[in-house]
């Protein structure tokens, strides 16, 4: 019997505060940031399955947690896929770009912001929260295919 596929929504880890006049997508990973992703990926290495795809926002704070979170987990280069759809995105855009990027894997880790984030999560799962820095939310997805993903289709881990 093959498992169902599993989804795991992780906002970026801890940012320097936009400088004056500097853009927001721009900003980088803070000291604690940093540390923030490694623990979030031995967190995720630590889990039964292991993740096929890492599908994130190309702003630097994400692609740097994305990349801390790759390295650690010894996934190869073209296991993460930049989305620029995914920089601000809202819950409905996630989806969409979960549907058309999933590549077929069993488990796959988007990294991007709130709100769109804990609003996908809350959405799928029904469970209610905002996601931290760093956090993730690791959905079994009813659907059959990641093409039918939909809210509600979703449960958290018990």
């Amino acid at each position: 019997m093959v498992a169902a596929p599993q989804l795991i929504l992780m906002r970026h880890a801890d940012a320097v505060p936009a400088a004056i006049g500097g853009q927001d997508f721009e900003r980088a990973l803070s000291k604690l940031g940093h540390e923030q992703a490694r623990q979030a990926a031995r967190r995720l290495a630590a889990a039964a399955a292991p993740i096929g795809r890492i599908l994130y926002s190309p702003a630097q704070r994400t692609a740097t947690t994305a990349q801390i979170v790759a390295t650690a987990l010894e996934l190869p280069d073209a296991a993460l896929v930049a989305d620029p759809a995914l920089y601000a995105a809202s819950a409905a855009t996630i989806l969409a770009a979960i549907a058309g990027a999933h590549g077929g894997v069993q488990v796959l880790l988007v990294v991007g912001h709130n709100p769109g984030l804990s609003e996908l999560a809350e959405e799928l799962s029904g469970l209610q929260g905002h996601l931290p820095t760093a956090g993730f939310q690791r959905c079994a997805l009813d659907a059959d295919a990641w093409q039918a993903l939909a809210p509600a289709t979703a449960q958290a881990p018990r």
